[in-house]
């Protein structure tokens, strides 16, 4: 895939390294602007590629691949069977409708708005160590959620466990960015999905051999175990490097222009200059307390704004999955205050960001970046719309189809397969043409596609062969979409906003899956009970039908062909309909929005606006390519229409 009338001079596209040529670290004055400063936990993933580069060869960079893919395995294995839990855990406790829609929107708040706390702590600090932070709520996480008694219980473990499991999630991610070139970052990403392809043909059996009773518990608790093994290689291998790169001095050759005078400054004052800059950068240490430490550190996250930024949306969000139950439904005064402060909470949010915020999270700079605002956009409806469409599907396909357990996971686990094959195929395709925007239209025109293929006149269709192809054709699409907007963020800024685009870029998808979930759960503890007593036989009691409505088991319990079932059949199949039409609607935005992204060149660089190697050295000139050649007339409709394209 390549630009019409667009050229290119031509550039060799060999490492330096392989020319003799030596590269020295990048200036970052001459980089961007003189405010830039690099973080401590950027400074030393940099030194630790330099590490792995120099003193032990590659043997040790490998070996952190392997750790996080395996740590991978052990996550896309935890999604691929705990996700399927949430119908029969708050079906225990007799909260099934109501019960996923308030677990989705509280984890779904909770796992976004902790993800910048993440991302800053692993730039204050180091990667290896907020692992290891993350690591103890994952585990503290599933404990809970094994020995709950109660739906409230349940959804604090699984907070607790979204909390644990979004930071492995963003850590793994922040690493392939901070090691990767932007050439192969979208493969190598897609890379860390790869296990689902494995892990997809046995977890049904898994979770069919665990969903009698309260066997469920099991299936939590068993990764309180597993994670932590297989996540203590990846850990130790990165404490080793930067202990290494330490030792060395690299870590001070690594860090910011303006640190390293700053450094050489005071060492010059004091006579303290040394060998690679290890004692200039005690020099240039202050002997700060450790509530001012603390306290400077709690500035740099922007903990207090994102603290209005989860309240507020958790207070919006929440009341719409409660309505139903709550006494007065929406005129219920308790729900209208929680609407009403969560309102304030966002309201005070961007004012705080915008006047009082000494370090935003969700810096100016940011906003000005038309490339990520539009993978936010991307990203946020694409999440809102499947959300809409897929919060109560796993529980349409229980209800509809007469499979076994393990054949309903497979199923559910298909859109899950097709995101990883075609995530792979979207890194590979982005290597091959070195541009991400024209495959992400593709994608994004696939994914509507497959979305209408679930409707069948005014109601949802149950052909066998429609719901596959669906959901393949969701998977394909998306995952060109998901990599290109992955790929594009990180390419439009320097490696210092790396981690911050990543976790904001997933904060504003968790708003769009939470609000998404919010609309399904009005739009189906309306409809549902209406559709379940009209199209139930009349013998059945209203009691009996709010016991169907809280307890998909308890409608499984009968046979495919009993009146009961097939009843409740027809009131699933015109109950999802009303929510495929929304999501099909809503996934247009995307769409318009992907036309107005930058197609950045993928070259050898860690990012598309500073000429660097992910390890923080400057790049020659032959290892990046020139900006797109228009031939075409100036202010001809032509070349209007090829520099929109480029995204100029």
């Amino acid at each position: 895939m390549s630009f019409a009338n667009v050229s290119h001079p031509k550039t060799s596209r060999d490492d330096a390294s392989s020319t003799g040529k030596s590269r020295e670290t990048v200036d970052v004055d001459e980089a961007g602007p003189s405010e830039y400063h690099q973080s401590q936990g950027v400074a030393r993933m940099e030194a630790v590629r330099r590490t792995a580069q120099g003193k032990t060869g590659k043997g040790t960079l490998y070996a952190i691949s392997i750790s996080v893919i395996i740590c991978a395995w052990a996550y896309s294995l935890d999604s691929s069977t705990t996700s399927n839990y949430s119908a029969f855990a708050t079906s225990s406790f007799e909260q099934h409708s109501t019960g996923l829609a308030y677990l989705s929107i509280a984890t779904s708040i909770i796992s976004a708005v902790c993800k910048p706390f993440i991302a800053k702590i692993s730039d204050i600090t180091s990667r290896p160590y907020t692992y290891i932070l993350v690591l103890v709520f994952y585990v503290l996480g599933y404990i809970i959620v094994a020995t709950c008694r109660n739906i409230t219980s349940y959804v604090v473990g699984e907070t607790f466990v979204a909390i644990g499991s979004s930071g492995l999630d963003l850590l793994n991610e922040i690493i392939v960015a901070d090691l990767t070139t932007l050439e192969w970052r979208g493969f190598v990403s897609s890379l860390l999905s790869a296990p689902f392809l494995i892990n997809t043909w046995f977890a049904g059996q898994i979770v069919e051999a665990l969903s009698d009773g309260e066997k469920w518990r099991w299936g939590y608790g068993m990764f309180a175990i597993i994670m932590p093994v297989v996540l203590s290689p990846a850990i130790f291998t990165l404490i080793y490097l930067d202990r290494q790169a330490q030792k060395m001095g690299l870590v001070n050759i690594a860090s910011s222009n303006a640190a390293r005078r700053e450094a050489r400054a005071l060492a010059e004052q004091e006579g303290m200059e040394g060998p690679r800059g290890e004692v200039t950068a005690k020099a240039a240490q202050t002997s700060l307390t450790w509530r001012e430490r603390a306290q400077n550190n709690l500035i740099e996250i922007d903990a207090f704004g994102l603290i209005l930024l989860g309240f507020g949306w958790s207070l919006l969000l929440i009341p719409f999955s409660l309505k139903t139950y709550a006494k007065g439904g929406w005129s219920n005064p308790s729900v209208i205050a929680m609407m009403v402060v969560g309102g304030i909470f966002i309201i005070c949010y961007v004012l705080f960001e915008r006047f009082l915020a000494k370090v935003p999270s969700f810096p100016s700079r940011l906003l000005k970046n038309k490339t990520f605002i539009m993978a936010i956009v991307i990203d946020t409806m694409y999440m809102l719309a499947g959300q809409i469409r897929g919060l109560y599907f796993s529980s349409y396909m229980y209800i509809v189809k007469d499979w076994s357990v393990s054949s309903w996971t497979y199923f559910n686990n298909t859109m899950t397969l097709a995101l990883c094959v075609f995530g792979i195929v979207a890194g590979l395709a982005f290597r091959w043409t070195h541009r991400y925007k024209p495959l992400q239209i593709i994608g994004l025109c696939i994914k509507i596609i497959g979305i209408g293929i679930l409707l069948k006149g005014h109601r949802a269709t149950d052909d066998t062969g429609a719901l596959a192809m669906s959901q393949v054709l969701i998977g394909m699409g998306g995952a060109f979409s998901v990599v290109g907007s992955r790929v594009a963020s990180q390419a439009s800024v320097s490696h210092q906003d790396v981690a911050v685009v990543i976790s904001l870029l997933s904060l504003w998808s968790k708003v769009g899956s939470a609000t998404g979930a919010a609309l399904a759960a009005v739009i189906w503890t309306d409809k549902m009970p209406k559709m379940l007593r009209l199209y139930l036989p009349s013998d059945v009691t209203d009691a009996e039908v709010k016991t169907f409505f809280g307890n998909i088991r308890s409608i499984r319990g009968y046979g495919i062909d009993d009146p009961i079932r097939q009843g409740a059949i027809r009131a699933y199949r015109e109950t999802l309909w009303y929510l495929v039409v929304p999501a099909v609607a809503l996934s247009f935005i995307p769409l318009i929005a992907a036309c107005f992204q930058t197609n950045f060149y993928l070259g050898k660089q860690q990012n598309a606006v500073m000429n660097v190697a992910p390890d923080g050295t400057k790049l020659p000139s032959e290892d990046t390519r020139p900006e797109p050649v228009i031939n075409a007339e100036p202010g001809s409709f032509k070349y209007k229409l090829l520099r929109f394209w480029a995204g100029k």
